[in-house]
C-alpha cells in the first residue's frame, strides 16, 4: 500500500482550497487502488504531497528529503500572481521568487495546475526537477445548478428580474474589480454581482477602498456564500476580467454550470477558445461589449455554455486521480 502525506494549510475560500479539496477526494477515490492517505501528520509516508511553502511544509520537505522519501509539491503560487493583490504585495513577491525557487527546487516533481504555470517555473523560477502538469480539477457531481438554487439566492441578496452579470473570487485589484465596476456603470440596465470576500481596507490601497465604497447601485458585493452554486444558477452571465491566474478554477466551475463566460485574454486560457466556449477581451471596451453580446444573444450564450461545460468534462476529478496515481508511483 502507497502512504502520503498530504500537507497543506488554511486558504478560507480560495481557489487554493478548492484544489486542496479536490485532491482529497481524489485520494479517497484511490483507496481502492491500495493508497492510504494521512492529512498534515509528522508520519513519515512514502510520498510528501505538499499544498503549501510556508515555514512548516518546508520543514516537511527537508524531513523526507533526510528519510529520501518521495517530495512532491503543488506549486499553486508564483511571484506574478501575488503583485497588485494588496497593500505591499509588490514588495512581498520579489522577496517570493527567490524563496519559491529554492523551495519549488527542493521537490523530486512539483505540478503546475496549467501548462502556463509550467512555463513561469522554467523560466521565472528556474526550476530544474521534474515538472507535471495536471488540472486542478473540478467535481462535476458538485455543480448542477438549479433554478430552486437561483430562486433561492436572488431571495436572499434581493435581486429583481434584470440580467445578472457575476463574477467570483477575493476582491482586489489584480483580480479585476475595477474593471468589473466600469462595465456596471456603462450597463445600468443590468444587474452586476461579485461573489467572494473583500480584503480589509487596510490591506487594499486608499483608492480601490474609495471605488469599492462608490459603487454604482447596479453593483453588489455579497462577500462569502455557503455555495457557490447558488450564486452561479443565478447567473445570466459569468465574467472574470482577471489580470493573472494559475488556472482559474472558478471559470471552470462557471463552465461546469454550462454558463457563458467572458475571460480577459490571457494564455492561461488555452482552452478556451473565442466563440467556441467563451468571449475573449483585451480592452476595456470589449469587455463591455461581450457582456451586451451574451446578454441581448440568448442563442449565442447557450451555445458557448454548452461548449464550455463538454470542455470542463476533461477536468472531472475521476479522470484526474489516475495521473494523480501515476505520479506517485513514478515520483
Amino acid at each position: 500500500m502507497l502512504s502520503v502525506n498530504l500537507v497543506y494549510g488554511t486558504y478560507g475560500e480560495s481557489g487554493v482550497l478548492t484544489s486542496i479539496n479536490n485532491t482529497k477526494r481524489m485520494l479517497c477515490s484511490l483507496e481502492r487502488d491500495g493508497v492510504r492517505f494521512y492529512e498534515n501528520s509528522w508520519r513519515v509516508c512514502d510520498v510528501l504531497h505538499a499544498h503549501t511553502f510556508g515555514p512548516v511544509a518546508l520543514l516537511f520537505v527537508l524531513v523526507y528529503k533526510a528519510r529520501r522519501r518521495a517530495v512532491i509539491i503543488h506549486a499553486h503560487t508564483t511571484p506574478q500572481d501575488v503583485k497588485k493583490s494588496y497593500v505591499g504585495a509588490g514588495l512581498f513577491s520579489r522577496f517570493l521568487k527567490y524563496y519559491l525557487r529554492l523551495y519549488y527546487n527542493l521537490a523530486d516533481i512539483c505540478i503546475a495546475p496549467s501548462n502556463y504555470t509550467k512555463e513561469l517555473l522554467l523560466q521565472t523560477l528556474n526550476v530544474k526537477g521534474r515538472i507535471e502538469v495536471l488540472s486542478n480539477g473540478i467535481d462535476l457531481d458538485s455543480f448542477r445548478c438549479t433554478e430552486v438554487r437561483a430562486m433561492r439566492f436572488k431571495k436572499q441578496q434581493a435581486l429583481s428580474g434584470r440580467p445578472l452579470v457575476m463574477s467570483v473570487g477575493f476582491v482586489f485589484i489584480r483580480k479585476g474589480i475595477r474593471d468589473f465596476i466600469e462595465a456596471a456603470r456603462e450597463l445600468p440596465d443590468y444587474d452586476f454581482v461579485w461573489v467572494g470576500r473583500v480584503l480589509p481596507s487596510a490591506l487594499l490601497p486608499r483608492d480601490t477602498w474609495r471605488m469599492l465604497t462608490n459603487t454604482p447601485r447596479n453593483v453588489r458585493f455579497t462577500g462569502r456564500v455557503e455555495s457557490v452554486c447558488d450564486p452561479l444558477s443565478a447567473a445570466d452571465v459569468f465574467v472574470f476580467p482577471s489580470y493573472e491566474e494559475n488556472q482559474g478554477i472558478v471559470a471552470l466551475e462557471a463552465s461546469a454550470c454550462a454558463l457563458p463566460i467572458v475571460l480577459r485574454d490571457l494564455p492561461v486560457y488555452a482552452e478556451y477558445i473565442h466563440e467556441t466556449n467563451c468571449l475573449k477581451f483585451s480592452t476595456h471596451q470589449e469587455f463591455v461589449a461581450a457582456i451586451d453580446t451574451l446578454v441581448r444573444d440568448r442563442a449565442k450564450a447557450s451555445v458557448l455554455g454548452e461548449n464550455a461545460k463538454e470542455m470542463a468534462q476533461s477536468h472531472d476529478l475521476r479522470l484526474l486521480s489516475k495521473q494523480l496515481l501515476h505520479i506517485y508511483n513514478t515520483a
